[in-house]
């Protein structure tokens, strides 16, 4: 970001400020104003407010907080990222010009395109401390922004104004925090709302794009492919079932359905063609005929009769999937049985185009729609399932209980197990038996599995994305599913058995993710399993960056991710099985978070393949595809790094000679920094007896788990240990807190105990890929800390003496490291390749510390007896306040 951008934020900040203080006066809370002001001088304290006016002063704060990332947010809107080295603007169309450069070929190019497939994966974990209503205000503020930036008119410019004070006072006075917790409906809706208004747009226009500006001799493929968990997602989650994933799949196709008829209705002004002037196609005329179309003045124009025939049968489609009446249905037109036979409709509309008036007639709305169309269907996200490996296990094993196989299946060793389970698998039987009375949660699961069959019966086997094992451990735990799926007609069972979803074992702690390769290896192994990969072939594997880091600390969880899969594609090269890697990231640096260019680029050799899914999660979701321009960058960047790192490697390309050669250069370093670093932060977290209680006493762990921001528990059970505490939360109080704990621990200590010298490292940062993400990332994690604030968190300890024994550890930890990372890059400062980053965190400094110095003060009122509702507010304000001005929660 130039000097000229970052006085601009500076402006635009300030006149946001100035439209806030106009709200709070003219809503009658300005008395609170200069009680603010010395909270941020730091020359009063919370305890000389009222409760009253802790609570406003916390509002404020929180607004100003989300002011000044909306005033960024519009500046980086017209930021354009470039590929490293270049002036080239990150996008798929510019990424394809890069490969004709390095000598690829047209067919080489063409079908690494083709054999794309990109899906960013939309889920709802406990992350977004946003309402919804909420969102909606910043996308006002932000919309309004924009365009007074882009107006010189003075008269326009105060009318923007006015638009401006309006959203900002709207925003003071919407509630910021919810009073229950958010419900999986809410979720789904939630979601739903940034793909109405943003991600559909997006690909409209991307597609468009794509279609100008790729020079391609056959058609440009579906890339991108939409994901969700919303809905789907039940493991640890009380409340999602099969009601939550009809009602996400119902919501799902009323809005791609009605995009679709928002398209024809484009298409129905532009084809305004005479057949008197321009010939069609007899399909084309065919369409045509069987129009109830009757309107005089169309009876020549038959593209636009055939569009009312498309329209109809569209809206039979939507009577037959939504079960609502349809004013445009017609029993004379049918519903469509697939969304392959809307798309064959539409491309007899543009093959009649091409046919009589060649390809430039057809123009962008038909080709995006069609491309939605083939991508989207009538479900618009594919859905994945997600359970726990031990509610499988105890599913199946009152499967078998109840059945005429009488087996004990819990006793059974795991080779056992796995001979017990093929031989379901290849066998016609089924293990559900009608009178059978079953457990709660067993009946539970067949419900959802049944939800699923009909799922596909409805919309074919492409809405459900993949069935997710959590904590898979064994062959066993990826069989378990297949059993399960089995009983509602989802897998076929024989001697080649074959399944409608596919099951993803996902690794999460850094013992399973180093035992991963091996159950990959005898999982496809396996004979009669073969089937079950398709044709071609395909295995997907997710890998779990969230617990790996809470296991293992961050540098054991990012190595051992990366080796992972090396390790596990090597194991599909050798069966014959092409692998799609499934990223579990989150927002934040502790759970994988980081610019997803550079990390996909990153990616070991030949991992990506053209198949890669990541998701996308919590408040990343707003952040990244909050509105058109954001959420078309986001998927254009994505796209063009899985373009790249799906290219067949050539001798010649540098970069993947580089890649290799610093690999086998530094891996065996790795492994040692990677064990080293598991030790210290095992030590600290898992072996220090007095680590838990400073846990829960110096951060807001217990405050968050309380906050009404997600539909899932903030723990797995009812236990209080970190081995049982999601991710997220964990993640979440050490940002609140400011020591990013998860972020940075272990790696300076490990370089200590193995006495590698800073030469090493930096080498390490300028030949490797890898290592330089691996660094660029931490030294966010870094920037974001700030050991000055934490101290006030360490004083609220319970047991003083051994805080601030622990307290000393880390913050040794945290200023070593700062200091090796400014070492390594030879620089006065953190972030010193990421300019526009660092000035984002420095620009933020100042509000938050008030808000930090406040939020412990409230905390102390609460954990001192003061159960005062606006003492809880204005506290759960301050966790909003901070998380929106660090740009991310857990």
């Amino acid at each position: 970001m130039t000097d000229a951008m970052i006085d601009h934020v500076k402006q635009n900040t300030a006149m946001l400020e100035g439209f806030l203080t106009d709200a709070v006066n003219s809503f009658g809370r300005g008395s609170v104003l200069s009680k603010i002001e010395a909270l941020r001088a730091d020359s009063a304290d919370v305890d000389d407010l009222s409760e009253s006016e802790a609570a406003h002063a916390a509002r404020v704060l929180t607004c100003l907080s989300t002011l000044t990332v909306l005033s960024e947010d519009v500046a980086n809107l017209k930021r354009v990222e470039t590929f490293p080295g270049t002036q080239e603007a990150i996008t798929l169309a510019n990424a394809v010009q890069q490969a004709r450069a390095k000598g690829y070929s047209q067919a080489e190019i063409e079908d690494t395109l083709n054999g794309i497939l990109a899906s960013p994966v939309f889920t709802a974990h406990p992350t977004e401390m946003r309402r919804a209503s909420v969102v909606e205000r910043e996308y006002d503020i932000t919309k309004f922004l924009s365009a007074y930036e882009r107006t010189t008119r003075a008269s326009e410019r105060k009318a923007l104004e006015e638009d401006l004070f309006r959203a900002v006072a709207l925003l003071f006075n919407t509630r910021l925090n919810r009073p229950e917790r958010i419900t999986v409906a809410d979720e789904i809706q939630n979601s739903l709302g940034a793909v109405r208004r943003a991600i559909l747009p997006a690909l409209v226009e991307l597609y468009g794009d794509w279609n100008r500006e790729i020079e391609l001799e056959g058609e440009l493929p579906n890339v991108l492919k939409l994901g969700s968990w919303i809905g789907g997602d039940r493991d640890g989650h009380p409340h999602v079932d099969d009601t939550t994933m009809n009602f996400a799949f119902h919501n799902q196709a009323k809005l791609v359905l009605d995009f679709y008829f928002q398209q024809l209705d484009k298409l129905d002004i532009e084809l305004t063609l005479s057949e008197e002037l321009a010939p069609v196609t007899d399909a084309l005329l065919e369409l045509a005929r069987k129009s109830s179309d009757t309107n005089v003045h169309r009876v020549d124009e038959p593209y636009r009769r055939a569009i009312t025939f498309i329209k109809t049968r569209l809206a039979s489609t939507s009577q037959a999937i939504l079960k609502i009446p349809h004013p445009l249905a017609s029993p004379l037109a049918g519903a469509y049985e697939t969304a392959e036979n809307f798309v064959r409709d539409l491309l007899i509309i543009r093959d009649s185009l091409i046919e009589y008036g060649g390809k430039r007639l057809v123009g962008r709305t038909l080709k995006s729609t069609i491309q939605i169309a083939r991508s989207c269907g009538f479900h618009l996200l594919s859905l994945d399932m997600r359970q726990n490996s031990a509610v499988h296990e105890r599913v199946i094993a009152e499967l078998f209980a109840q059945s005429s196989e009488l087996l004990d299946y819990s006793s059974l060793s795991e080779n056992e197990r796995v001979s017990a389970l093929v031989a379901e698998l290849t066998n016609d039987r089924l293990l559900r038996w009608p009178f059978a009375k079953y457990s709660d949660e067993t009946r539970r699961e067949l419900r959802i599995i049944d939800a699923a069959a009909e799922v596909i019966r409805t919309f074919g086997p492409d809405a459900i994305g993949a069935y997710v094992v959590s904590m898979a451990k064994s062959v066993s735990d990826i069989l378990e599913p297949l059993v399960l799926l089995k009983q509602a007609g989802l897998v076929y069972g024989g001697p080649s058995p074959h399944t409608m979803i596919r099951v993803s074992p996902l690794f999460e702690t850094i013992e399973d993710l180093e035992a991963a390769p091996d159950i990959m290896k005898r999982w496809l192994g396996l004979p009669a399993m073969r089937s079950l990969m398709g044709r071609p072939a395909v295995q997907e594997v997710m890998l779990g960056y969230s617990d790996s880091n809470k296991d293992g600390g961050y540098t054991a969880s990012r190595w051992s991710l990366h080796k992972a899969s090396s390790a596990i594609k090597a194991v599909c090269n050798q069966k014959g099985v092409a692998l799609r890697l499934f990223h579990g990231r989150g927002g934040s640096v502790g759970r994988g978070g980081g610019p997803s260019f550079n990390a996909i680029m990153a990616q070991p050799e030949g991992t990506v393949g053209g198949q890669i899914r990541v998701t996308e999660q919590g408040e990343m979701i707003a952040r990244k595809f909050g509105n058109k321009t954001t959420a078309g960058k986001t998927l254009d960047s994505f796209s063009a790094a899985v373009f790249l790192a799906s290219l067949p490697v050539k001798e010649r390309d540098a970069h993947h000679v580089k890649e290799s050669e610093a690999e086998a250069k530094y891996g065996p370093l790795m492994d040692k920094l990677c064990k080293a670093s598991f030790e210290a932060y095992r030590a600290l977290v898992y072996d220090d007896p007095h680590f838990l209680d400073f846990f829960r006493s110096v951060t807001p762990i217990s405050e968050i788990s309380d906050l009404k921001i997600g539909s899932r528990p903030a723990s797995r059970t009812k236990s209080g240990k970190i081995e049982d505490l999601r991710a997220i939360p964990w993640v979440f109080s050490w940002s609140q807190s400011r020591m990013v704990l998860p972020g940075f621990y272990g790696f300076n200590s490990a370089v200590k105990a193995l006495s590698v010298d800073d030469q090493t490292l930096i080498d390490m940062c300028n030949e490797w890929d890898f290592f330089e993400v691996f660094l660029a990332n931490m030294e966010m994690a870094l920037a974001k800390s700030d050991m000055e604030m934490a101290a006030l968190y360490a004083g609220m300890a319970s047991d003083p003496v051994e805080a601030q024994r622990i307290f000393a550890t880390i913050r040794q930890e945290h200023e070593e490291m700062t200091a090796l990372a400014k070492r390594i890059r030879k620089a006065g400062t953190l972030l010193s390749t990421h300019e526009q980053l660092r000035g984002s965190i420095e620009r933020s400094h100042a509000l938050l510390q008030t808000l930090n110095r406040m939020q412990v003060k409230l905390l102390k009122k609460r954990r001192e007896g003061n159960k005062h509702k606006l003492v809880k507010l204005a506290m759960q304000l301050t966790v909003n306040g901070i998380a929106s001005a660090l740009r991310n929660t857990g």
